[in-house]
């Protein structure tokens, strides 16, 4: 009865990593090791078990095994049934010919290389700790706000700020990649990388790609063409962002519609669409309008060097520089044409540190990787061990199972340990889930 119950939890259809489950069972050793066989009946003791990768060719790498004997140096492939490796074609691709263990969960036939030797295999289906597939399932069906949720607690707390470290870089080098095709696409210019990249940020979660739209219909060199004239930096920015494209009853508004319409004539500019902004169910004061004053104040004080942000260490130096204020317009109005109590639009610290967050840091990153200034990558690292970390709903569930998010580089990684890991249920991956399963193994079958 135990065996049956082995085999419906490895088989479950909940697993979404099924042969993924298999091979971490095999790299963590979390199976009977006694007087382990191949189905020839061969000892094998195993030396080193292999390291998993994920890239095309035999699961495991770097393997060394004695088997009937004699020291082994290779491969380890994988597999729910031995049959698998016919069915994957292994049995033509010199790929796996230095495949020296094949290790299964049930074995129902022999398997031979492209060059006609035979495989050695390990079945593990009377070998696997009940604990660790029951843990597993526990994590796969978990409701909570992170699969493990209810069993955070037990893990060790000095292992887990290393994992973060390295969920970080990993968050890290995905925005590189990101932007680097950005770079790539824009001509490979830094300033305008960077001018993209704030757009984007001004934009916050829920109008960056509008943000992103509005930087690519207006590019930098026209902005900075006018960038000591209010009017028509606005202009140029409402106008590309296509809200300007109704009839006004205010004089500001129809003002910056006639300098548009000059501008864009004189520069064969086509606005984006104004239907991609959104206004609903947010704070006025991070409605788009806003956002796009306030970095119309930004070009302006900057005036347009946003690759000279990029040289600054001290975050208070930094903040002071994006910390802007919205135009004397703006005091009074959160859209056009409807006017309100005064309030003064300012980005504020916690606005500034999103911009070096969101956009600072990842510029940072990517551009020192893609021109060999490795002082860029560790001002990165630098200025997100300095700034507090943002508060999201994230940041405030991972604080609610007793991880503290004190600095930005520990929220962006608590963000990034969600999104890429806890949300895709990658636990076998992930540092905390890996901690889990090996603290529940229990007696084999």
């Amino acid at each position: 009865m135990q065996v049956q119950s082995s085999q419906h939890y490895l088989l479950d259809s909940l697993f979404p990593y099924r042969e993924d489950l298999l091979q971490f069972i095999w790299e963590q050793g979390l199976y009977n090791h006694h007087a382990l066989r191949t189905i020839d009946g061969a000892p094998v003791e195993v030396i080193k078990a292999g390291r998993i990768q994920r890239d095309s060719g035999p699961d495991l790498l770097d393997a060394r095994l004695m088997i009937g004997g004699q020291q082994w140096a290779g491969n380890v492939e994988v597999h729910l049934r031995s049959s698998e490796w016919n069915a994957h074609g292994h049995q033509f691709d010199p790929a796996y010919d230095n495949v020296v263990l094949h290790v299964v969960y049930e074995h129902d036939m022999d398997v031979r290389t492209s060059s006609g030797r035979q495989v050695p295999t390990v079945e593990l289906f009377p070998r696997i700790a009940t604990g660790s597939i029951a843990a597993y399932q526990a994590l796969m069906r978990g409701k909570g706000f992170v699969p493990c949720a209810s069993q955070i607690q037990y893990v060790d707390h000095t292992r887990i700020g290393p994992w973060l470290e390295r969920v970080l870089v990993e968050r890290l080098e995905r925005k590189a990649a990101e932007v680097e095709v950005l770079y790539r696409g824009l001509g490979n210019d830094a300033a305008e990388t960077l001018y993209h990249l704030l757009a984007r940020a001004f934009g916050l979660k829920v109008n960056a790609a509008p943000f992103g739209m509005l930087a690519q219909a207006l590019p930098l060199k026209i902005l900075l063409k006018h960038r000591d004239d209010l009017t028509r930096t606005e202009a140029l920015l409402f106008g590309q962002a296509g809200l300007l494209q109704v009839d006004f009853v205010e004089e500001y508004p129809r003002l910056l519609q006639q300098e548009h319409a000059i501008l864009a004539g004189m520069h064969g500019l086509r606005p984006a669409p104004m239907a991609a902004w959104k206004f609903g169910r947010m704070r006025p004061v991070n409605f788009p309008t806003v956002r796009i004053a306030q970095f119309a104040q930004l070009v302006m004080h900057c005036e347009g060097a946003f690759i000279d942000l990029l040289e600054i260490n001290d975050t208070m130096v930094l903040r002071n520089r994006l910390d802007v204020v919205a135009s004397e317009y703006w005091a009074t109005h959160y859209t056009f044409d409807r006017p309100t109590k005064p309030v003064t639009k300012r980005l504020g610290t916690a606005g500034a540190d999103h911009l070096i967050i969101n956009a600072i840091v990842p510029g940072l990153f990517a551009l020192g990787k893609m021109l060999g200034r490795e002082r860029y990558a560790d001002r990165a690292l630098g200025l997100m061990e300095q700034l507090p970390a943002e508060a999201n709903l994230v940041t405030r569930g991972w604080a609610a199972l007793g991880l503290e998010a004190d600095t930005a580089a520990r929220g962006q990684a608590l963000i990034e340990l969600r999104n890429g890991y806890c949300s895709r249920r990658r636990c076998l991956f992930c540092g905390i889930g890996n901690q889990l399963l090996h603290n529940t193994v229990t007696s084999p079958l």
